[in-house]
């Protein structure tokens, strides 16, 4: 019994050290990984924003008991993510939790592609946006703006859009890179994403500890409209 209390001290110790190294590392601007330990339906959701959760050292953002965003983070990430959901920078907190619900069950399917141009892919646009509103809707509840519950209703509403509309994460992946270099190619500001190409993504596919890797694409539905009556 002695070596089994031992083995479940050194689990605990190690899983304490983890976390403090990566809240240490988030606080240093220094990567941290972010792990999935949410269940698969949900993992698949917030998946679709992993390289912009990696490239902000977002421990938080699919570790319910990793350390929540820095005040730091936070003020860094708030401008960006009120302009991607369509509200004023000015805006103070419980201005937002008032305005942000009602504001996401009318036009979360509309971030972004209301910006469409006239030449832009639509399927790279696509990816963008599912990309975002993933990365906006998970970091705005971190940040106590959005009830957890409406949250995920929103993500598995807009990971069901992306999994109807690609085939594979090798299909998004090339969709989301094509559709972030469309963005900024238009004159249209990305701060939190990051650029990746073919290669780049090539390495991911080929990654055992990448999401795009160990993730199924395809699972159960994401999201279902509840039937009416006639």
């Amino acid at each position: 019994m002695n070596w089994i209390i031992l083995l479940l001290f050194l689990w605990a110790m190690r899983r304490v050290y983890v976390l403090i190294r990566d809240s240490i590392r988030s606080r240093k601007g220094r990567t941290v990984r972010v792990r999935y330990k949410f269940d698969a339906r949900q993992n698949r959701a917030l998946a679709l924003a992993h390289p912009i959760a990696s490239a902000r050292a977002l421990g938080a953002y699919a570790n319910p008991k990793a350390p929540v965003p820095t005040a730091e983070q936070a003020q860094a990430l708030r401008a960006s993510l009120l302009h991607i959901i369509g509200l004023r920078a000015s805006m103070q907190d419980d201005a937002i939790k008032a305005a942000l619900p009602e504001l996401l069950r009318r036009h979360w399917f509309r971030i972004d592609l209301d910006r469409l141009r006239a030449d832009d892919d639509p399927r790279a646009a696509m990816a963008f946006a599912s990309a975002r509103v993933a990365f906006a809707v998970r970091t705005a509840a971190l940040l106590g703006w959005l009830d957890p519950a409406l949250q995920w209703e929103v993500l598995y509403q807009n990971a069901q859009r992306a999994s109807d509309c690609f085939g594979s994460w090798e299909e998004f992946g090339a969709a989301l890179a094509r559709g972030r270099q469309q963005w900024i190619a238009g004159a249209r500001a990305d701060s939190l994403g990051v650029a990746f190409d073919e290669t780049k993504l090539a390495q991911w596919l080929a990654s055992g500890d990448h999401p795009w890797r160990s993730l199924p694409w395809r699972g159960e539905v994401l999201f279902a409209p509840q039937e009416t009556s006639a």
